[in-house]
């Protein structure tokens, strides 16, 4: 028999037995043939059809009205009349998007329009009762007046918000038109006393009942506006004042700020003070761009005439050749005297090169070579003497001249401090700096013979120790030392009192006095100073000395510019009529922060870091406590005890290294960076042929990678950099923090090989980061050229021409306004809220700073975009114009078409290509792995006619927004076919969308993962892959633990290029793949198609669905949903104890209702598969070999098989009431289950669930006292059959109650008799 066969023979059973069977289902309920409306148009049809049954509701209650006091049956004719109008319905109901924006526009138009009038009429009421307060006041009860009218003032919102959210309530209750449609939250927790809101529904038409739940249902709309109401002005009020919050005197207050504060990039930071630490960073990194820029090219000429794989391999002369090279250059780089004039301007001349060249050019150089050499040593002496410039001219006339005087003398030690101690912590296991063994031995040795000079005994380990503290100790002198002669420039750190001989005191300059601290300028002896020198790794190297010199004059020039814009911001909030960061007096500073908040600056940067002249101009004054906090802990250091160090070392280290494999040292991962990073570039409405002509768009390409090749680009790269634009790759910068976190292998030795391989290593890390930060880099200066495009074009036609006060030239606002709107729509790490950064320090989250720059960007898209549209201004002419609606339009629409029309659109333009029907795509989610479920799913047939799909989502930047949307979407259509309606579904879709959109920032990391895979999983992939079994030999198991561990470290190429080597079949990489005719099939015998993989590349590599594989993973699921079910008896009855017959039959309708969810489940996969072309033997023999061949039985036939009590179940009954010495309540409920058996035998698995059914034993149970009612129940109960609550039943209350207690104790009972 066909697959196709078996899929028609199952629902022809499923329909014999739905009209024969207890409960009928109604006719829309049933399985329909294929539905091809689309989402687009079901959502439009939804939006239709929602603004129809509004006055289908208001309508609808009025016949219910009348049918209630008339006895008719009105309300069936209004259904009938607006089925008959509305032909949108039957659209908006074909796809679970339609029904969602049907029900959203039927509650939301009138529930929105009735809250706005609500709050406008509380408020109106308000305002009128002040009124009435202030003009019945007479002179002597002013006071008393104004204070109650201040108290209304404080109650208004509440009122406003109370008031709207009973209008919503009320207009939900009236104008939608089938409450019982639509549903309650609250059906999600069943009818129960605890649970009033929940809906009822008997079936038949009641026109009280109606009335009922359009009273719940109003209320229950009531709170939730009320809910959403409150918390959304919560949230506002935390977003729009969090800096009034944090210095406001109320702790409630403090607190919302603090969690606000918590969730913006700058913290708890002021604006002023986030914006002047912004500038300094882009400060420093332009900076730090010219030196690597400059260093890098010479590096490039020097290995071009000293290769490195000569000079290591081949010729070790060479190598010695290449390291005078590098001391020659520092000589060259440094020679000469520059000079400084009498406002502190400093030129550093041209370079000596005399000698460079001569032996450059002895060595093979081309003049061409030595050329540009020099003049890169030419171009960072002019940025090093602009830099010295600048500092100069912050000095007063004394410091000046000093300056003049000493500089000469000292610029040489202040930028040649390019020891290795001194590097920052690498980014590479085991290259922190270490000294090398030879070093270390050396000053052992000399610190043991100076110490025997001296007649002093000295240990191996005592020696040992004092090296170790020389090189901890190590740092280079404070402040600024070109202004104070007793200064040196040379490295400072603690030595024995004897290592300097006779020198005394005085001679030691002032940091002697403090614990031994001296400078290496006063070790005079040759050969001690060598040691010294070798011990902290002092490198000869121009490289090393041109981005150690600008790094270290970046920091002490952009630190005390930071300082000065700090206070410059101060003074003009104050001159402006605003408060002010900073303070003379401790008054002035309380009246703005109040007394309780503020601090004194005693004495800001203790270490003189950023110390120029005079000193840093915020000592002395008085700030709030949020400042002084920020800027007292610029440089904290934590320290750590051995268990942090653990920590870092096992956890978050290899944690950062597999993200570093998985993407940096990946491939295939830079691709996808590349075209993923577009789409930043399409959600702020740059779309080819749309917004923007390709060929211009060729042309901004075109001038983005100039800049970025650096040939031409240098200096608009420099000013980007300034500008926040570029360098803030948001992955890139977790990765960076997480390092700098760790320090890892601070504490390991390095012999001379292992360190040289290390370096290497270094290198290939190094391209790995600039090539990603280039890929989006890339995208952000091709989206800052449109925009600045886009704003000249907008001022100009608008009539704009003159630039905005605090801007230079018309040009430096563009570049300003344009670079505004890459650092907010463009991800940036450097507008990573703190809270989000402290996550990466967790063992769990993979970058989970992106997701949250694409939640904050998306926001600001949108929200920017309605600014564009509604921005006024006058031109010059002083005409009102609008200059930016046109962008805000395309940026809406760029929006719009990248997070939903172009993954939405592509699917359905699939599902047409390939004709699959929407039961495909259903069949298809139920077979992809669960972190695909709520993705958007692109279909794609092969010949064989099989289904596969691409995970579109998996490379779309912006899945983080719609992925929430989908999931709600997802949920309503698995819960369409119960009876509840659809609120109840669509509040689990909204959990589930919040779970999905949480789930980058507290799922397992990559490493994490991996260790619970081995550990707590026990050999178990999350996804149910199995490394290893219980029965695996030991040995074998550690190697697969090994395997799996060092998988999470490998770039996460290797399997991608591993396909790529099977699926080209001609060739064979042996390094990657296997050879012979096994290189033609994984290790499952699976094979690989060449254009599959290579789409593979960019992201979109086609998964194929096995659903005869998967099967099995469906079957142990519902083994284990069976066995839970059955513990929903046994568990709670069988523990010991008393137990009542009442609570024998809750337990087993609660089994059979989750075995029923269990059975309908395992029928939907089993369908899905036949569907997904699975061979129907297939399937068969796995249910077979799991022991399931009558479950299989039954659910081909459509048969529910209810929950049996087994011998050992009820033997276990009468054990337990034996031992407590009570009557066995089984045999008094043993009747009325095999009832129960049977009625929930004949439910066909189609139903939506099994019939409710009340457990009349309850009643039994209140009327009679313990004692007298199990001897009443034996003699009184006869077979019964339960009574099912529901279609069967049109009985009120009362009637019920009393004919149900009729059928067990009798129709001549004294209670429930007539």
């Amino acid at each position: 028999m066909s697959t196709a066969d078996i899929l028609n023979q199952l629902l022809e059973q499923e329909k014999q037995k739905l009209d024969g069977g207890v409960q009928q289902v109604p006719k829309e309920e049933q399985e329909e043939p294929d539905n091809e409306i689309g989402v687009v148009e079901s959502t439009l049809a939804g939006v239709a059809s929602g603004l129809i049954k509004i006055p289908e509701g208001v309508v609808s209650l009025g016949a219910e009205l009348i049918d209630l006091g008339a006895d008719t049956n009105n309300a069936a004719k209004v259904e009938k009349f607006f089925d008959e109008v509305n032909i949108f319905d039957e659209a908006a109901e074909a796809t679970a998007a339609g029904k969602i924006a049907e029900v959203l526009v039927n509650i939301g138009v009138p529930g929105g329009f009735a809250f706005s009038k609500g709050a406008s009429l509380a408020s109106k009421a308000i305002k009128a009762k002040k009124q009435r307060r202030y003009l019945e006041a007479n002179n002597n009860n002013l006071k008393e007046a104004t204070a109650a009218a201040q108290k209304l003032n404080k109650k208004e919102k509440a009122f406003k918000y109370a008031a709207g959210s009973l209008g919503a309530g009320a207009a939900e209750g009236v104008f939608v038109a089938d409450v019982e449609d639509v549903g309650t939250i609250s059906d999600l927790f069943g009818d129960t006393p605890l649970n009033p809101l929940a809906l009822e529904r008997d079936g038949e038409y009641d026109p009280g009942r109606e009335l009922i739940n359009r009273v719940k249902f109003g209320t229950e709309g009531a709170l939730f506006s009320g809910l959403i109401g409150g918390t959304g002005a919560t949230l506002k009020k935390m977003a729009t004042r969090t800096d009034s919050l944090l210095k406001s005197n109320s702790a409630i207050d403090r607190l919302l700020g603090r969690i606000g504060a918590g969730f913006r990039p700058q913290g708890k930071k002021s604006k002023e003070f986030f914006e002047a630490e912004r500038l300094r960073v882009g400060e420093k990194s332009a900076d730090t761009f010219r030196a690597e820029n400059i260093s890098k090219e010479t590096d490039k000429i020097i290995d071009k005439i000293f290769p490195p794989l000569k000079s290591a391999i081949l010729n070790k002369t060479v190598g010695a050749d290449k390291t005078k090279a590098y001391k020659l250059l520092n000589d060259t780089l440094l020679s000469g005297r520059p000079v400084v004039n009498d406002a502190g301007k400093v030129t550093f001349g041209k370079v000596d090169q005399s000698t460079l060249k001569e032996y450059l050019i002895s060595k093979n150089a081309t003049p061409q070579q030595v050329s540009d050499i020099v003049k890169g040593l030419d171009q960072i002496r002019d940025k090093w003497g602009d830099m010295f410039s600048q500092l100069g001219s912050k000095l007063d006339e004394k410091d000046l001249v000093q300056f003049k005087k000493l500089f000469g003398d000292k610029f040489k030690g202040y930028l040649d401090t390019s020891y290795e101690v001194f590097k920052k912590d690498s980014l590479i296991p085991l290259q922190n700096y270490k000294p090398s063994e030879q070093a270390v031995e050396e000053a052992v040795n000399l610190f043991q013979r100076i110490a025997r000079s001296k007649g002093k005994s000295m240990t191996r380990e005592q020696a040992l120790s004092e090296v170790n503290s020389v090189v901890k100790t190590a740092k280079l002198p404070r402040g600024f030392i070109f202004t104070k002669a007793g200064k040196n420039p040379d490295p400072i750190f603690r030595l024995p009192d004897f290592f300097l001989g006779k020198t005394t005191a005085d001679e030691l300059s002032e940091e002697l006095s403090s614990g031994g601290i001296t400078s290496l300028k006063n070790i005079k002896d040759p050969e001690r100073r060598r040691v010294i020198t070798n011990l902290l790794g002092k490198q000869d190297n121009a490289i090393l000395t041109i981005l150690s010199g600008t790094e270290r004059l970046s920091n002490l020039l952009r630190g005390s510019q930071f300082y000065d814009n700090l206070l410059e911001a101060s003074n003009k909030s104050k001159a402006a009529g605003k408060p002010g960061l900073f303070f003379e007096t401790r008054e002035e500073a309380a009246r703005v922060f109040g007394a309780d908040n503020v601090e004194e600056i005693r004495y800001l940067d203790p270490a003189r870091k950023y110390e120029i002249g005079s000193g840093n101009p915020l000592n002395q004054k008085y700030t709030d406590d949020i400042t002084y906090e920020a800027l007292t802990t610029v440089d904290k250091i934590n320290d750590k005890g051995i268990g942090k160090a653990i920590y870092d070392n096992f956890i978050l280290y290899p944690k950062a290294t597999s993200q570093i494999a998985k993407t940096i040292l990946s491939p295939i991962t830079h691709v996808r960076n590349f075209i993923s990073a577009g789409a930043f570039a399409g959600a702020n409405g740059i779309l080819p042929g749309i917004t923007i002509s390709p060929t211009q768009l060729l042309r901004d390409f075109k001038d983005t990678y100039g800049t970025l090749s650096k040939s031409n680009g240098g200096e608009l790269y420099e000013k980007l950099l300034k500008l926040g634009v570029v360098n803030s790759n948001v992955r890139l910068g977790d990765l960076r923090n997480l390092l700098d976190d760790v320090n890892f292998g601070e504490t390991l030795s390095q012999t001379k090989g292992l360190k040289s391989m290390m370096k290497s290593l270094s290198k290939i890390k190094k391209f790995g980061e600039d090539l990603y930060t280039a890929e989006d880099d890339f995208w952000k200066i091709t989206t800052f050229a449109v925009e600045s495009r886009r704003l000249r074009n907008a001022y100009k036609k608008s009539g704009i021409s003159r630039p905005k006060e605090g801007f230079k030239s018309f040009d430096d606002q563009i570049a300003e306004e344009a670079a505004e709107i890459v650092r907010n729509n463009v991800p940036n790490y450097d507008y990573v809220s703190e809270f989000v950064k402290a996550t990466r320090k967790m063992p769990i989250g993979n970058f989970v700073s992106f997701p949250a720059e694409i939640i904050r960007t998306g926001t600001n898209i949108v929200r920017r975009a309605l600014k564009e549209i509604n921005f006024k201004t006058k031109n010059d002419n002083g005409e009102l114009v609008t200059p930016f609606r046109r962008i805000g339009m395309q940026r809406l629409l760029g929006f719009g078409t990248t997070v939903i029309g172009l993954p939405y659109g592509i699917q359905e333009a699939y599902k047409t290509i390939y004709n699959v029907a929407e039961d495909e795509m259903e069949a298809l989610k139920r077979y992809v792995p669960d972190w695909s479920k709520n993705s958007v799913l692109i279909p794609i047939r092969g010949k064989d006619g099989k289904l596969k799909y691409v995970d579109f989502s998996h490379s779309n930047a912006y899945d983080t927004l719609s992925r929430p949307i989908q999931t709600v979407i997802n949920a309503v259509a698995e819960g369409r076919d119960d009876e509840n309606g659809i609120m109840d579904d669509f509040a689990v879709g909204l959990i589930e969308a919040t779970k999905e959109l949480g789930s980058p920032f507290i799922s397992e990391s990559i490493w994490t993962e991996a260790l619970l895979d081995i550990s707590v999983r026990g050999g178990r992939t999350r996804s149910g892959r199995t490394l290893y079994t219980d029965e695996t030999p030991d040995g074998e198991k550690a190697v697969k633990r090994l395997e799996h561990l060092i998988n999470t470290q490998l770039p996460g190429s290797l399997a991608q290029l591993e396909r790529l080597d099977i699926a080209f079949k001609p060739i064979d990489i042996p390094v990657i793949g296997k050879t012979g005719p096994e290189a033609d099939f994984d290790e499952y015998g699976k094979g690989y198609e060449i254009p599959n993989e290579l789409a593979g590349i960019f992201g979109y590599r086609a998964v194929e669905v096995d659903p005869e594989n998967s099967i099995n993973f469906k079957i142990a699921d519902f083994q284990s949903s069976v066995r839970n079910a059955r513990r929903l008896f046994t568990s709670p009855l069988l523990r010991g104890g008393v137990v009542q017959p009442s609570e024998i039959i809750d337990r087993y309708i609660a089994t059979n209702d989750a075995l029923f969810d269990s059975y309908k489940e395992i029928r939907k996969d089993y369908i899905a598969a036949l569907k997904l072309g699975a061979n129907p033997k297939e399937l068969t023999k796995s249910f077979s070999n799991r022991g399931l061949k009558r479950d299989l039985g039954a659910i081909m036939k459509g048969d529910f098989r209810p929950f049996t009590l087994s011998r050992g179940i009820i033997q276990a009954f009468k054990e337990n009431a034996e031992q407590i010495g009570i009557q066995n309540p089984y045999p008094l409920t043993r009747n009325y289950l095999r009832e129960l058996f049977r009625l929930y035998n004949s439910v066909p698995l189609l139903s939506p669930n099994l019939p409710n059914v009340k457990n009349i034993f309850k009643e039994a149970e209140k009327l009679y006292p313990s004692g007298t009612y199990e001897k009443y129940m034996e003699t009184n109960v006869p077979g019964v059959s339960p009574t099912i609550v529901g279609p069967a039943s049109n009985l009120n209350t009362t009637q019920k109650t009393q004919q149900e207690g009729q059928k067990v104790f009798g129709p001549f009972d004294r209670i429930f008799g007539g």
